[in-house]
């Protein structure tokens, strides 16, 4: 490890590379989409019907862009089915949009999607070919995690035994490994400032699609000091290439794709009517190969580490405020409230269970139904004015009414304002707590068995996928996603509970 550590801090010359893919077909596609993008825009007011229609074809441009198949291979019959309906809604609607954006956006689609080629693969495995010998070292970076039959239509391809690695972007930002000549599919704004601040190789190279813009722009530092009066040495015996700009003006964004997904699954469950008390706060959590989930701040989340001098698997519980960058997490792809509820029930709880979960049903069904008939803010005042409880915003209410919530810290008084009498006060507080602590406890015993499921082996797995699911042999095959935290957006969303820690794609 010193050996690499000094190599990425030796003072050797290093080159930043700048390379186009032309394909015209994408370029055709990208053209005619940012075509739609401007309609919508300008003439349309982001018509809700046009902008899903958008949406959808801005994902399929991207999984096209980001795949190293054969264009024909990328998408399967049913996206290509969604495709034409979706396209086709607009005729009768928008029949002059249909004939001036629609039917040659649809043509170029047809294009890319009947071409048995795909031209980064060309170009990524004749560079590969023309400038690597036997002892080089490459490694090659994506955003997301390759297949195998990926990996193996670019090796299959390789003249010479080189050593090619495959990396997602998190996972090289942690390696200290040096290469003879590093590889970004896709410009430096679209990777972290590691790439082009750590160089790895004498060599890095970004190569992107020509409709994209290849270049560096250094950001000035230290804004409130001169920059003359700046010393640094980040690009000191680094030559940099001239930026390869794009040739052609498309405007589209990948973020496009990502915020609308988000949207729409708000206002998806917005649409549901659902009651307000199943409504909390909630963070959004971007997860690695487009995925992301609603955290709320009170959530236990389990994440998982590698003791690399035991070589043995730690799962940790902590909360949003704990969850850092690059943390993997573990997701049950049912609820995992249910999972924690029913350990509880069968291994601690046992034959009290059953009583103990009426209760709790029945002091929730009474509060909902005051929430239900005075409105969450009356209830609110009520609770605060006439009873003292200091915890009673409505945000707290909607917690209470929910399932995850067993044992407000007020509870006593919620109870008696729900007009229970004393010794029922004391008779359900003293039962809730006891749920709690078998929560608790069940959470510590799914941790452990899952400490014990979860072997070294799968951890280097998931270091190269950065994702990875298993089903679990203690939990009756139930099946759990492990992911690496990519992005964090602290601002908070009104989210069902039902939609609390479940995988969502934000591609196809």
């Amino acid at each position: 490890m010193l050996r690499h550590i000094y190599k990425l801090y030796s003072p050797l010359q290093k080159h930043i590379h700048f390379k186009h893919v032309k394909c015209s077909e994408l370029l055709s596609f990208a053209e005619q989409l940012s075509n739609f993008r401007q309609e919508l825009i300008e003439k349309f007011d982001n018509d809700g019907q046009l902008l899903d229609t958008y949406s959808y074809l801005n994902k399929i441009f991207f999984k096209l862009c980001g795949s190293f198949l054969n264009y024909s291979e990328v998408i399967g019959k049913d996206a290509e089915k969604t495709i034409i309906d979706k396209l086709m809604s607009s005729k009768d609607s928008y029949p002059s949009f249909f004939d001036k954006i629609v039917k040659p956006l649809a043509m170029s689609i047809k294009q890319v999607l009947e071409t048995e080629q795909n031209y980064m693969t060309d170009f990524l495995c004749e560079h590969i070919n023309k400038n690597c010998n036997r002892s080089h070292k490459i490694a090659l970076i994506t955003k997301r995690a390759l297949s195998i039959e990926e990996k193996e239509l670019i090796n299959r391809r390789i003249n010479l035994p080189v050593d090619i690695n495959y990396y997602t972007e998190n996972n090289f930002r942690k390696s200290v490994v040096m290469f003879d000549e590093v590889v970004f599919v896709g410009t430096p704004s679209y990777y972290g400032s590691f790439a082009t601040n750590t160089l790895k190789a004498p060599h890095t190279y970004f190569v992107a699609y020509e409709m994209f813009s290849n270049k560096l722009t250094q950001k000035s530092f230290f804004s409130d000091i001169h920059q003359q009066d700046i010393i640094s040495t980040i690009y000191s015996n680094v030559s940099i290439d001239k930026e390869i700009k794009n040739t052609h003006r498309v405007e589209i964004s990948q973020e496009d794709s990502v915020k609308y997904t988000i949207k729409r699954v708000l206002e998806e469950q917005n649409e549901k009517g659902e009651n307000v008390h199943n409504v909390v706060k909630a963070s959004i959590v971007l997860l690695e190969n487009g995925r992301f989930i609603f955290v709320p701040d009170d959530s236990k989340i389990r994440v998982l580490s590698l003791n690399t001098k035991r070589n043995q698997v730690i799962v940790n519980h902590i909360t949003l405020k704990d969850l850092e960058e690059d943390d993997f997490i573990i997701i049950r792809n049912e609820r995992d409230t249910k999972l924690i509820a029913e350990v509880a029930d069968y291994e601690i709880l046992r034959e009290e269970a059953e009583y103990l979960r009426l209760l709790q049903e029945k002091w929730k069904k009474r509060l909902r139904y005051n929430v239900m008939k005075k409105g969450i803010k009356r209830v609110s005042e009520i609770l605060s004015n006439r009873y003292g409880m200091t915890t009673a915003s409505s945000q707290s209410i909607r917690s209470w009414c929910g399932e995850e919530c067993i044992c407000p810290t007020e509870l006593p008084l919620l109870l008696q304002a729900l007009k229970y009498d004393k010794n029922e006060v004391d008779h359900i507080y003293q039962a809730m707590k006891k749920i709690q602590t078998a929560h608790r406890d069940a959470g510590r015993v799914i941790s452990r068995k899952l400490m014990n499921e979860i072997t070294p082996s799968i951890c280097q797995e998931l270091q190269q996928k950065g994702s990875i699911t298993f089903k679990s042999s203690n939990f009756n095959g139930a099946s759990f996603n492990i992911d690496r935290v990519v992005a964090i957006d602290r601002s908070k969303h009104n989210v069902l509970q039902s939609n609390l820690m479940k995988v969502y794609r934000k591609d196809l």
